[in-house]
């Protein structure tokens, strides 16, 4: 849409009606843009307007940039990627304790519907039965690094792109938590494209924020498998999207 003055623009809309859930997540991205999006070092929408009332939360956002599709991604573009979730990640986390965040992958792996698990992955995946067992050494694995302020949602479909750098978008999953999901889910959401974040991605992220490699691989692999495993068939909305 545009604004009275001209300006591109898109506007977000959650009605009451989806649920508490919904409105939450939703007051935590307009949280984000009102608070920690001035000084984050990374680009966000421009907030411009806002209305929280009964009937549902409006967000009405800045246009910035254009989405690319994942299988058109470069190189350079993941390099960008890794420098942009490097600097992310390096941010002061922020006092208020409102910015802990739920840990879905967390809670999947510590209460897994197994039957449904069972139904889509056994017929196919040789390793399931231990996958399954061993999944207390996956959260372990991707519990390797430091706490830090993350996107939660981090994937292609939520990046566009300017002349001068990437802007992230859909901020309503953001909060204090592991870094692995920002990594890890890109890959998840690529994969089914028949796409993998080629090694740029990870050593511009190494770059800006030093770890040990090998733990952050393992981390990583840890993490997607998980999310594969534990997440991707009870889940319909990330069954579906992938």
């Amino acid at each position: 849409m545009r604004t009275a003055g001209g300006q591109s623009a898109y506007l977000k809309l959650t009605p009451a009606a989806q649920g508490p859930d919904a409105l939450a997540a939703a007051r935590r991205e307009l949280l984000f843009y009102r608070r920690p999006a001035p000084t984050a070092p990374v680009r966000s929408p421009e907030l411009l307007m806002s209305a929280d009332t009964e009937d549902g939360l409006a967000v009405l956002l800045a246009a910035a940039g254009r989405p690319v599709p994942v299988t058109a991604w470069t190189p350079g573009m993941s390099a960008a990627l890794g420098r942009e979730l490097a600097s992310l990640h390096g941010m002061p986390l922020p006092a208020d304790a409102s910015w802990g965040r739920p840990d879905a992958l967390r809670q999947a792996l510590t209460e897994p519907d197994l039957p449904a698990i069972e139904a889509f992955w056994a017929p196919t995946l040789p390793l399931f039965a231990e996958i399954v067992s061993r999944r207390a050494e996956l959260e372990r694995r991707t519990e390797g690094l430091p706490r830090v302020f993350i996107h939660g949602d981090c994937h292609t479909d939520n990046i566009t792109h300017t002349e001068e750098s990437l802007v992230l978008l859909d901020w309503q999953e953001s909060g204090v938590g592991r870094p692995v999901p920002d990594l890890a889910f890109l890959n998840v959401r690529a994969v089914p494209a028949g796409v993998t974040a080629p090694p740029e991605l990870l050593d511009a992220y190494l770059s800006g924020r030093p770890h040990d490699r090998r733990t952050l691989e393992l981390a990583l692999l840890a993490g997607e498998l998980a999310v594969f495993v534990f997440q991707w068939p009870p889940d319909p909305s990330v069954r579906d999207t992938c």
